[in-house]
């Protein structure tokens, strides 16, 4: 079997888990990734946090530039609050810059 999707849902883990298992997909037929963050995930972020998702924000843009995967990070509006559209350019710096991911509408 070729894997072709993977989605992650971040919940209680840190967006270490997703690096290290990106870091061992051999797949040759990858052709999306979508990390999946609770809206609670937000109010964690902090300097390990922040590093975590920086590392995270790396490797994806090596999956870009490797393989043309553009990741998707999915986001549940918040009325008045703050949701993963606002933390994105600082969670993942090099991707949103470049313009390389792509933030999905999600539900609660």
């Amino acid at each position: 079997m070729k894997l072709k999707y993977l989605e992650f849902l971040l919940a209680e883990q840190s967006a270490q888990w997703i690096t290290t298992t990106l870091r061992t997909v051999e797949s040759k037929s990858l052709q999306r990734i979508r990390i999946n963050p609770y809206d609670d995930i937000l109010e964690k972020i902090g300097e390990g946090f922040h590093q975590e998702w920086q590392d995270l924000d790396r490797l994806l843009v090596q999956f870009w530039t490797s393989h043309s995967i553009r990741p998707q990070v999915v986001y549940v509006p918040a009325e008045g609050e703050e949701d993963m559209r606002d933390h994105a350019p600082h969670l993942l710096p090099d991707l949103t810059k470049r313009g390389l991911v792509d933030l999905v509408q999600g539900t609660n």
